[in-house]
């Protein structure tokens, strides 16, 4: 009877350690981007991401959450016109994804680790202006702008100055290191890294029913994990 005794109360006292060792579950987090285009300055952006994910190992995690970017727009696309081009405000999409993401040394308190997303971008509608070249400057007289009728540039103003966005499959890859805080490394994490972005777009109005093209963008990442 004393022995089981003596054997019951080590099995109470093993159950915190034991409770402590266990892996957690479940994570959930945020982070922030700025993504920078290699050679267009429209490919700028900044993105926002909230998400959630079950831990399958201490190194390795899947699940979702939703971005939000804005892209800067463009200015230089051609309108058909000499001397005018159109200016393409900038544009917004909500881009839900799933993830996944794997830490390389999870029992260190820096610990490098590799992501990857995967989702789809809705993009909100905008809007488009037109400018003129600024070399294209009126004439003494009046009324042509080297070349450039006003009246023309006026029924320019007259147009549809709607813009459509679609989006498409996106998908990115984040590479880093995550800082463990609190004691044990049982607290949350925060993450600096960077991350690379590839967006495909398709824009609609006047003129340009179908204009595809393919936002890359690279810049910093910094969020934190719980």
């Amino acid at each position: 009877m004393k022995k089981l005794l003596i054997l019951w109360l080590g099995a109470l006292l093993l159950i915190p350690s034991l409770n402590a060792q266990e892996t957690k579950k479940y994570e959930i987090g945020a982070d922030a981007s700025f993504g920078f285009g290699k050679k267009n300055q429209d490919n700028n952006n900044y993105g926002l991401s909230l998400f959630g994910g079950y831990k399958v190992s201490n190194s390795l995690s899947f699940g979702a959450g939703l971005n939000f970017t804005k892209y800067q727009g463009r200015w230089d696309v051609p309108s058909g016109i000499d001397d005018v081009y159109i200016l393409i405000n900038p544009y917004q999409a909500f881009r839900p994804f799933v993830y996944a993401h794997y830490d390389f040394l999870p029992s260190f308190r820096w610990t490098p680790y590799v992501d990857a997303r995967l989702g789809y971008a809705f993009f909100s509608p905008s809007s488009i202006s037109y400018g003129v070249n600024p070399f294209a400057l009126t004439g003494p007289e009046g009324g042509i702008m080297y070349g450039l009728d006003t009246s023309e540039f006026e029924y320019l103003r007259d147009l549809d100055h709607s813009l459509g966005v679609k989006g498409n499959v996106y998908g990115s890859i984040g590479v880093g290191a995550s800082l463990h805080l609190g004691k044990n490394k049982k607290g949350g994490k925060l993450n600096f890294g960077v991350s690379m972005d590839l967006q495909p777009v398709q824009f609609s109005y006047y003129q340009h029913p179908q204009e595809k093209k393919v936002n890359f963008s690279i810049g910093p990442k910094i969020g934190y994990t719980f």
